[in-house]
């Protein structure tokens, strides 16, 4: 009778544990995606390289990815199987902004810069950028990037935001 009842308490602890009404994952939050880089430095020195991937919407839809400004800008490569969508521009501007064409909840993004070799004028200045990433308008995160000095292996910021 003892086992019989240590057997029910064991059982009933189970039970207990298992029928855990908590959800497991938080819950998937969608939200517009907008990432804002801002250029200082010697922008017109440098060969800009950014990707965009994994724009995930509900379970594992792809969502894709527009350069809002400058205008003129395009992919340089849509890898459409990989819903990955990269730039590599030396074109001189101040400011990139990319946008989800839908509501994501996830996505990642990859940036970095590489001189273009040219010896440095006396005015140069390494290339700094910050990276703010927003969701439906709200500031979501800032990251900061500087280049490496001339000369050295440039470093990539690579990130994966979930809202």
């Amino acid at each position: 009778m003892r086992r019989l009842k240590t057997l029910f308490f064991y059982a009933f602890i189970f039970l207990a544990i298992s029928c855990n009404n908590e959800p497991d994952e938080a819950p998937l939050i969608e939200k517009t995606a907008r990432i804002e880089i801002d250029f200082e430095g010697s922008v017109e020195q440098y060969l800009i390289n950014f990707g965009v991937h994994s724009l995930y919407q509900r379970q594992s839809d792809f969502v894709k990815a527009t350069i809002i400004q400058p205008g003129d800008l395009e992919w340089t490569q849509v890898i459409d199987e990989a819903n990955t969508f990269n730039l590599s521009t030396s074109t001189n501007f101040t400011e990139l902004v990319i946008e989800s064409e839908e509501p994501v909840h996830t996505f990642g993004f990859n940036f970095n810069v590489v001189h273009t070799g040219d010896i440095p004028a006396e005015d140069f200045e390494n290339l700094r950028a910050t990276i703010k990433v927003f969701g439906d308008n709200a500031e979501v995160q800032t990251f900061q990037y500087t280049a490496r000095p001339v000369g050295e292996v440039s470093e990539a910021l690579s990130e994966v935001v979930r809202f």
